[in-house]
């Protein structure tokens, strides 16, 4: 009778752990796509590739800023000028990947902004429901 109940506990705690393993991968896999289907669609927009865009403007994509965008843009725009190369060519190019950096820059500061919104709806919901946590002066 021991030897059933264990077996149907293993078997159970299989099967459980088999659901929530097959759910996890499902959703990595839906998010993986969206995020692949969100960067194939802004190439397509602007044309040119986030590590395309990057190398062009000699810029590291782990911290990328807007200023650093906009400086290395003026530069290399000013230098490829009519006055001083007159390369339409190059300065197309820039142009673009300015463009792409500061189109992924907008979207990363709107999914922080969104992430940290919906943070600030849980805390307040959670305190809002009466809790407890951390609504009680200490004495």
């Amino acid at each position: 009778m021991a030897h059933r109940l264990f077996v149907q506990v293993v078997f159970t705690g299989a099967q459980v752990f088999g659901r929530a393993f097959s759910e996890a991968y499902r959703q990595a896999a839906t998010q993986t796509t969206k995020q692949a289907a969100s960067s194939a669609s802004k190439a397509r927009e602007i044309g040119i590739s986030l590590d395309e865009s990057a190398k062009i403007l000699d810029i590291d994509l782990k911290n990328v800023t807007l200023d650093k965008i906009d400086e290395k843009y003026n530069y290399l725009f000013n230098v490829n000028s009519k006055e001083q190369a007159d390369s339409f060519y190059v300065q197309s190019k820039v142009y673009w990947a300015a463009e792409r950096l500061k189109a992924e820059l907008k979207a990363k500061q709107e999914a922080a902004a969104e992430a940290s919104g919906s943070a600030a709806q849980g805390e307040a919901g959670s305190a809002a429901s009466g809790t407890g946590e951390g609504t009680q002066p200490k004495q």
